[in-house]
């Protein structure tokens, strides 16, 4: 098997909101941590920097900025942050084509370059234009899955 095509395989990326969901330990966090993160066949996780800096800005509003560095760092250490410098342009592209947040923007960003589904939580800024998005990307709601 090719590579690029057992990437496809095993390879996901991951969107702030879908990691706050299972932080909370709320239904739609434990669907995708039994679906996806409890699934074998899925080896690599990837996010962007603005994933590990979301995070981090949310539970320092929640319990200070030493807990938050902390508590994110220990989290994500299975996770693969990709370089912002490599999602850059890509995440300029979709910004330019789409009215959906920077942070989105990113995260779809390793999605394109690496050929893999992006999991993300429904919000109404993608919905408005997820035909579209499609075209270009593999999106899945958290909140489709059964």
């Amino acid at each position: 098997m090719n590579e690029k095509k057992d990437s496809q395989l095993t390879s996901i990326a991951v969107d702030t909101g879908v990691l706050v969901e299972f932080l909370e330990d709320s239904i739609l966090g434990k669907k995708f941590s039994q679906k996806v993160l409890e699934n074998p066949q899925v080896k690599i996780f990837y996010i962007s920097p603005l994933v590990d800096m979301e995070l981090k800005y949310i539970f320092c509003r929640r319990s200070g900025f030493q807990n938050a560095i902390k508590y994110a760092s220990e989290f994500l250490k299975d996770f693969i942050i990709y370089s912002e410098s490599e999602l850059r342009d890509e995440a300029s592209h979709l910004k330019c084509k789409f009215p959906i947040s920077i942070a989105d923007c990113y995260s779809l960003a390793i999605g394109k370059i690496r050929n893999i589904p992006v999991y993300m939580k429904k919000e109404e800024e993608i919905d408005k234009v997820l035909e579209e998005l499609l075209s270009v990307v593999k999106i899945i709601y958290i909140d489709n899955l059964v």
